[in-house]
């Protein structure tokens, strides 16, 4: 039996733009911009498009944002 290793880990476009939450349109559209996660091609001209789990995870760690005080924050030094 084969046990594929979590590195090795892929998901169709489709998976993979559900475990992101965004449309699979969007996906494609930030591969063809280059602004997305990293993929991979099988085949030569109308291949699949495949992305790694670990690529998935890294897009998502270099794209994190941190909220900003003052934005929609409440603190106590201004009551709100």
């Amino acid at each position: 039996m084969y046990t594929m290793l979590p590195e090795l880990e892929t998901y169709s476009r489709v998976e993979a733009a559900a475990r992101l939450g965004v449309a699979t349109s969007t996906l494609k559209k930030w591969a063809i911009e280059g602004r997305g996660p990293a993929y991979s091609r099988t085949g030569t001209v109308k291949g699949r498009t495949i992305y790694s789990a670990a690529d998935l995870a890294a897009w998502l760690a270099e794209n994190k944002t941190t909220p900003r005080a003052g934005r929609g924050a409440t603190s106590k030094a201004t009551g709100g």
